[in-house]
């Protein structure tokens, strides 16, 4: 019996205090949708979680835990999924958490975008070898909610095509 799928998997990836659980919370709250956290003393240690509909269909968004000690995480949540946002600090730049994750990504055929996070504290581009130019990077403030909309529809245009 071949089960129908209940909706789409994004997956947010990077390294850790790179923005994820903000851009979660900046992408559903404004939708009023609910998070469940998984936390301890404000870091992420399994997961952030929501479920939205856009145009229709239920998106199902997780934000995984950037710190090392938790890349059985980042794998674990990135099983079957259907695209995925990667938040890059621009303060910090390309760290060897974001390599791994962009060389997994790449090496998968997985439709994802770049959100270039904390343009308020360092503007301008992320220069790295490392990342595809063939990959959208939009200038983010997941604080503010710059930037974040706009990525999710360039993200849910790749993933349509």
């Amino acid at each position: 019996m071949v089960q129908k799928k209940k909706g789409t998997k994004i997956v947010i990836l990077g390294s850790a205090d790179s923005g994820k659980t903000t851009t979660i919370e900046n992408l559903l709250n404004r939708k009023k949708e609910k998070i469940t956290k998984i936390e301890c003393k404000g870091t992420t240690v399994a997961l952030d979680y929501g479920n939205t509909i856009i145009n229709g269909q239920r998106f199902h968004i997780f934000a995984t835990p950037g710190q090392e000690r938790f890349q059985f995480m980042r794998e674990i949540l990135s099983n079957g999924l259907d695209g995925a946002i990667v938040v890059i600090d621009n303060s910090e730049g390309v760290t060897n958490t974001d390599i791994k994750i962009l060389e997994n990504l790449n090496s998968s055929n997985v439709p994802y975008v770049i959100f270039s996070n904390k343009q308020d504290i360092s503007p301008g581009k992320i220069e790295s070898t490392h990342i595809n130019p063939d990959i959208p990077v939009i200038p983010t403030t997941a604080t503010t909610g710059e930037g974040i909309q706009e990525g999710l529809n360039i993200l849910l245009d790749l993933m349509e095509n």
